[in-house]
């Protein structure tokens, strides 16, 4: 059984626009909260974020990776639970293509990857917490898109942002954004300064 939740929108353009200007290290400095950790990333990057869209696999089974990416839009960040599940790997190369096709600006998994080579050649940075040759299958068990999920310690839910940078990853509160993101901004513009003087 799959249950799918509607897409949800939270922030404005202007705010998104903020963001983009705001760095991890950055709001590590107001927050302890909202940052995933012991997740390796499969390319370097720079500055990742977009929206979120959830998927929560039973334990083995990739059956509904495949519904989600009917449902990703250009700029997701896709958030995969896999249940607890670390040693079957539930993303590989041709996930990735997909990925590619569509625009996804980002994948995090609480779990394993497999297909190692090309992942490194992928666009699309891949968040993971373990490599493995085993893989899911295609079982079709129960699954949920766009609901609630765990991965690296953080509850994600559809419409949440996340920034990801070469420092970490954060996934916006939406109960004290706005504070933080003002902080964030005029600390940004002090360093900026700083650098100048």
């Amino acid at each position: 059984m799959l249950l799918i939740k509607n897409r949800v929108n939270y922030y404005s353009y202007k705010e998104i626009q903020q963001l983009q200007k705001i760095s991890t290290s950055t709001i590590g400095h107001f927050t302890d909260f909202g940052f995933l950790t012991h997740l390796t990333c499969s390319i370097p990057i720079t500055n990742v974020l977009g929206p979120v869209l959830t998927v929560k696999l039973s334990s083995g089974d990739g059956t509904h990776l495949n519904n989600v990416l009917h449902h990703a839009q250009k700029g997701d960040i896709l958030v995969i639970d896999t249940s607890g599940n670390k040693t079957h790997a539930c993303w590989g190369e041709f996930r990735s293509r997909r990925a590619e096709e569509i625009g996804l600006a980002g994948v995090i998994i609480s779990g394993a990857v497999t297909d190692s080579s090309y992942l490194k050649k992928s666009n699309v940075p891949v968040f993971y917490e373990s490599v493995s040759p085993r893989t899911t299958s295609s079982l079709n068990l129960e699954g949920e898109i766009n609901t609630p999920v765990c991965v690296g310690g953080v509850v994600f839910e559809s419409g949440d942002y996340v920034i990801a940078d070469e420092d970490g990853i954060y996934k916006l509160n939406r109960l004290n954004y706005k504070g933080l993101i003002e902080l964030a901004l005029k600390k940004e513009q002090y360093e900026i300064e700083r650098r100048q003087s």
